[in-house]
């Protein structure tokens, strides 16, 4: 990428996480899913136990619709896809792999979505988001929101908190990095924020420290694909070509 007057930079190891506050009205609707969505599962205390894995309560893609937060997600994905290939080396690497390039524009769909609510003690092990199995559907980007923090996590000037290493209830992403004095950090932690969503590569290891105290971090993951302008069409003939034979 360019950052100035002939001064040309390469990232070819990138792996970038984004993140944004959301706006209030559209905190207010997503919030909302996951009250509807723990209703409905019939959630209660008897569900959560003392550290354990949290159960993901799935998200039904109408529900996304009902709410009217559809489009908001397909835009900040195509905010994430915008930002990583400023970095030609990205652009360069999709446009070799994926047949059709250069690639111009991509359109993204929402695959998998959840819930997860956890309480004192609970954690979530290191894991990747990327395909796992052959029943599972191939993704390239997630991203998780926060709706609920517990007040003890929020207040970053807790000495108990601190006496802890000061993580709970953070997630971890670990990546390539850490080498030399010159690459970027091998770990990353960011604090759980009511309102902020966070979007990163499927593929990125990450995990979520358990807390102490009262409480709930709850917040929807996702797992979204993105296909290419290119690809698309290809699909768009293939499905009417098929459909002119049938």
């Amino acid at each position: 990428m360019k950052l100035g007057d002939n001064w040309f930079v390469d990232a070819p190891w990138a792996q970038l996480v984004c993140c944004t506050e959301i706006p209030e009205d559209k905190l207010v609707k997503f919030m909302a899913i996951s009250n509807e969505v723990l209703d409905e599962a019939e959630v209660s205390d008897d569900n959560f136990g003392s550290g354990v894995i949290p159960q993901p309560w799935r998200i039904t893609f109408d529900k996304f619709g009902k709410y009217g937060v559809t489009d908001y997600m397909m835009q900040m994905i195509q905010h994430y896809m915008e930002t990583i290939l400023s970095n030609g080396n990205v652009k360069s690497n999709l446009d070799d792999i994926i047949p059709g390039g250069p690639h111009t524009h991509w359109h993204s769909r929402i695959v998998d979505s959840w819930v997860v609510s956890q309480k004192e003690n609970d954690y979530i092990p290191v894991h990747t988001h990327h395909k796992v199995d052959n029943n599972a559907e191939s993704c390239k980007i997630s991203g998780v929101l926060y709706l609920k923090v517990p007040e003890q996590i929020l207040d970053h000037d807790n000495r108990e908190l601190a006496l802890r290493g000061g993580k709970d209830g953070q997630i971890l992403f670990t990546g390539m990095g850490g080498v030399d004095p010159f690459s970027t950090t091998m770990q990353y932690n960011c604090y759980p924020e009511i309102g902020w969503l966070y979007l990163f590569p499927s593929t990125l290891n990450h995990q979520v420290y358990p807390f102490k105290g009262k409480g709930e971090r709850r917040g929807i993951s996702f797992n979204a694909d993105v296909i290419s302008k290119e690809q698309f069409e290809i699909l768009q003939q293939s499905v009417k070509e098929q459909n002119a034979t049938e």
